[in-house]
């Protein structure tokens, strides 16, 4: 996600003329396509089986399973919008079309940047700390296997 955010604030700071802008684009495309997969991957593991260990204590009503539930949905839009806008020939696309397009995936870059933090700051303890010994033992033997 690294190079994938380099991209998109060399947008932002309209570094690119329009060719550089077409191919910055394509490389952009690639990254988030290789980035796809491992990232549905994490949040089936979530939604099939972490969620489902913490809304037996927390409730799946309203709270931050909720919260991160939508963030996924959130995503996902982004993700799709930025794919649809950019699938096939981009000659067409002027420099501005470009740049509005690839707000979708500095967009989706925020939400994914703030649902990792989210993870990691709330989520994770509420698994510590709500979890029984034997069930976080079971979320990680379930959950430790690739993503990729």
């Amino acid at each position: 996600m690294d190079g994938w955010h380099t991209i998109v604030l060399g947008f932002e700071r309209e570094i690119y003329t329009e060719e550089e802008a077409r191919e910055a684009i394509k490389t952009l495309r690639k990254m988030i396509v290789d980035f796809i997969e491992p990232f549905k991957n994490h949040t089936e593991k979530e939604e099939e089986i972490l969620f489902p260990m913490l809304s037996k204590y927390i409730g799946d009503e309203q709270g931050p399973i909720v919260a991160l539930e939508e963030e996924h949905e959130e995503i996902d839009a982004y993700i799709g919008h930025f794919l649809h806008h950019t699938l096939g020939d981009m000659r067409d696309l002027s420099l501005q079309q470009m740049t509005d397009v690839v707000k979708d995936a500095g967009e989706a870059f925020e939400v994914i940047t703030i649902h990792f933090v989210k993870e990691q700051s709330i989520v994770f303890p509420m698994v510590i700390n709500t979890l029984r010994i034997t069930e976080q033992d079971q979320l990680a033997e379930e959950l430790h296997t690739s993503i990729i």
